[in-house]
């Protein structure tokens, strides 16, 4: 084995986020890490508490390629809009990795800057606090619930994902209408276009919420 001694926190991060990318979360052990790192697993526990800490700095280390910039002369719906689609778009690509921060706010440095860019930007559309708040909840529970939901089919190909959105509509359109009229007048409708369109669809309309709130207070 190497020596412990040549471990950085870093380095420790890098490893355990590809052991993560290639097996899945549950392959985050101190064992398997010990051994893709060639040291003693308890040599992990110099540089972090518990694997729990581990995988706390791991999740927040993927979230990095986050944006939260506001560029010059967009409002705050522009930039808050901007943040979501590459939010969900980070998580929908490394959906592994995104499933150690969608339990939990990981309270760390790259998730604290999207949260405060969120937050920013909500306070400078003239938002109250509670409004605030609310309203952050909502583009995030959004924008990770629908990475979640759409991860599994976004990885296989487009005309994998085109063929399977046909399947359900024609699913849809043969149900009874005497059970499922609602489901069979909209049938042709479902699922039309890409997820990526259905989300910022989906965000547009909240955001359009969000707006509509502020008007009337």
């Amino acid at each position: 084995m190497g020596r412990p001694a040549s471990l950085s926190r870093s380095g420790i991060i890098a490893a355990a986020a590809l052991l993560v990318r290639e097996h899945g979360v549950e392959a985050l052990t101190a064992r398997r890490l010990g051994d893709a790192l060639r040291c003693d697993p308890t040599a992990l526990y110099r540089h972090f508490t518990t694997m729990a800490d581990l995988e706390r700095e791991v999740g927040d280390s993927f979230l990095r390629t986050v944006d939260v910039r506001a560029h010059d002369g967009d409002d705050w719906r522009a930039t808050i809009r901007r943040i979501c689609v590459k939010l969900r778009r980070v998580q929908v690509r490394q959906p592994r990795l995104a499933a150690l921060v969608s339990a939990a706010p990981t309270r760390l440095a790259n998730e604290m800057r999207i949260t405060e860019a969120l937050l920013r930007e909500l306070e400078r559309g003239g938002f109250s606090s509670d409004q605030v708040a609310t309203a952050y909840h909502a583009l995030i529970e959004l924008s990770v619930g629908s990475a979640a939901i759409d991860a599994p089919l976004a990885a296989q190909p487009a005309s994998v994902r085109r063929r399977t959105y046909n399947e359900w509509r024609r699913e849809y359109a043969q149900l009874s209408p005497a059970q499922a009229p609602a489901s069979v007048a909209v049938a042709d409708h479902l699922y039309i276009g890409s997820a990526d369109s259905r989300f910022e669809a989906a965000l547009d309309l909240l955001l359009d919420g969000i707006s509509a709130q502020r008007r009337v207070h």
